[in-house]
């Protein structure tokens, strides 16, 4: 069986993106090729995340943070998925090569990085576990409803892009019905 691939998102590919590419890699490797990426990749894992997953018997140690533009137009994935708000705003509705995109948006554990340490790795342990919870819930699902929630987001993709094309037309004419105001006493 030729295994699915998954690119998992972020902003800066430090934290929760490598954190679901440890997880995923570690619960279902055998079913899939597993990639992180960042829009804006740091230069190294967050050590809280590395001591995060070291916990629970992952190690991503040997991880490194990647941009997008290493996998994009040279990969294909059958799953794209952002596990963050900032790179879903930024991100384009689809990319060439990528199947089904889903959103699992996680609060970013690297935020206030005053906290002190066993602070900040209670946060890292916190969205761990959230991915996991997701994560494994996902893989439960079976492909039926994974194909049923793709086709359910591409009739709602189209239905969009006719309603912004509605609008752009009724800009274009003037209004919702056509109508343009009319002075029959004013000059041309």
């Amino acid at each position: 069986m030729r295994k699915q691939k998954v690119l998992f998102l972020c902003t800066q590919n430090s934290a929760r993106s490598q954190m679901a590419e440890g997880l995923l890699r570690h619960l279902a490797g055998e079913r899939f090729e597993v990639r992180s990426a960042g829009l804006e990749a740091t230069d190294e894992v967050h050590p809280c995340a590395v001591e995060a997953m070291r916990e629970v018997g992952i190690d991503i140690s040997g991880q490194h943070p990647k941009g997008l533009s290493t996998y994009m137009g040279k990969m294909s994935f059958n799953y794209l998925i952002i596990v963050c708000a900032r790179a879903e705003e930024r991100c384009p509705k689809t990319f060439p090569g990528v199947g089904t995109t889903f959103s699992w948006t996680f609060e970013d554990p690297r935020r206030d990085e005053d906290l002190p340490y066993d602070s900040m790795l209670e946060r890292f342990r916190a969205v761990r576990d959230q991915i996991e919870l997701r994560m494994r819930g996902w893989l439960e699902r079976p492909e039926e409803e994974l194909k049923r929630l793709r086709e359910e987001r591409e009739r709602r993709e189209r239905l969009e892009a006719e309603e912004r094309e509605h609008e752009a037309s009724e800009a274009a004419v003037g209004g919702p019905l056509g109508a343009q105001e009319h002075d029959p006493f004013r000059r041309a």
